[in-house]
């Protein structure tokens, strides 16, 4: 069982990640409407409710976040904020940056102040988490449906609404596993690093097919990664049997090709600022594509199994 101390800490980590990869989302698909419609306007509710529990969160720890989330990037990153602004200016939209101004300022720390009442704020927090992240799933399983069906056009494309749902629902199963207070066992902790290269594959794909086709040095190693470096580490994961040897390979691997993808991203992040380097998507995609993998380099670091050593 999780102490109370951890209950907070996990729960910080994963509501201050997956509410702003949510609300990202919502964007991506506000973004993907011409026209105004019943969807594009859900999704602009569901945007709100996150902002405003991400909100809440801070006020209830007092603005104390732990360390964590900040080293390893997962609440925003040093490109957030001027890739904010990026889109608001390519998209006139308003992405209410005064959240990401505010988290500039938030206080890491590996002490909390554990209480009652904070723990009951927080465990209401994470029943509203869940109940925003079930209906983006029923948003967006309604809209993949629509475009599968032919009776819908959006300027995204199903396959990023399968990552969308893929990405919630674990965000789900993490809500439900700190509802129980548990810890995850080696089997949960194989199963959740599977999940997470999966995400980190499809990332990689996305960004395949949405780069500037003239950046081939990206695309180059873009396709390593597809073809070589991915296959063969997924199909171990679903065949290898189950031991403290195996799950330790598997992570090592899985920590060097995350590693790997992220310096890329990274690149790619600084090459969009300077204006030499364009993606038929909006800037912030990238931006979450990029915490995404800082979030899969947290949870690797975060299982208890093994002492490897992470270095950012």
């Amino acid at each position: 069982m999780l102490t109370e101390e951890e209950f907070l800490k996990e729960s910080l980590n994963n509501n201050l990640y997956y509410l702003r990869t949510l609300r990202d989302f919502c964007i991506n698909i506000e973004l993907s409407f011409y026209d105004n419609n019943e969807y594009k306007k859900r999704a602009g509710e569901l945007a709100s409710r996150s902002h405003e529990l991400s909100r809440k969160i801070v006020t209830a720890t007092s603005g104390k976040v732990p360390n964590s989330g900040i080293e390893y990037e997962i609440f925003y990153t040093k490109y957030t904020l001027p890739i904010e602004k990026l889109t608001e200016k390519l998209f006139s939209i308003n992405l209410a940056t005064d959240i990401t101004e505010s988290q500039l300022s938030l206080t890491p720390t590996d002490t909390f102040e554990v209480n009652k009442d904070t723990i009951n704020k927080i465990t209401s927090i994470n029943e509203r988490a869940t109940a925003i992240a079930e209906d983006f799933i029923t948003l967006a399983r309604q809209i993949r449906e629509e475009m599968t069906s032919n009776n819908l056009f959006s300027y995204s494309y199903p396959t990023m609404y399968n990552f969308m749902i893929i990405t919630i629902e674990l965000y789900i199963g993490e809500l439900n596993r700190l509802k129980e207070r548990l810890r995850k066992d080696p089997i949960i902790a194989l199963d959740t690093e599977y999940g997470y290269n999966i995400t980190a594959y499809e990332i990689v794909s996305f960004l395949r097919g949405l780069i500037d086709p003239n950046a081939t040095d990206y695309i180059e190693t873009l396709n390593s990664i597809l073809n070589k470096t991915y296959p063969a580490l997924l199909a171990d994961y679903n065949n290898l049997p189950l031991s403290p040897e195996n799950q330790q390979n598997l992570r090592e691997r899985s920590l060097a090709i995350i590693r790997r993808i992220r310096l890329l991203i990274s690149n790619m992040l600084e090459d969009l600022l300077n204006a030499n380097l364009y993606f038929i998507i909006e800037p912030l995609a990238i931006d979450m594509f990029y915490r995404n993998i800082n979030y899969f380099l947290y949870v690797l670091s975060s299982e208890k199994q093994t002492d490897i050593n992470i270095e950012l």
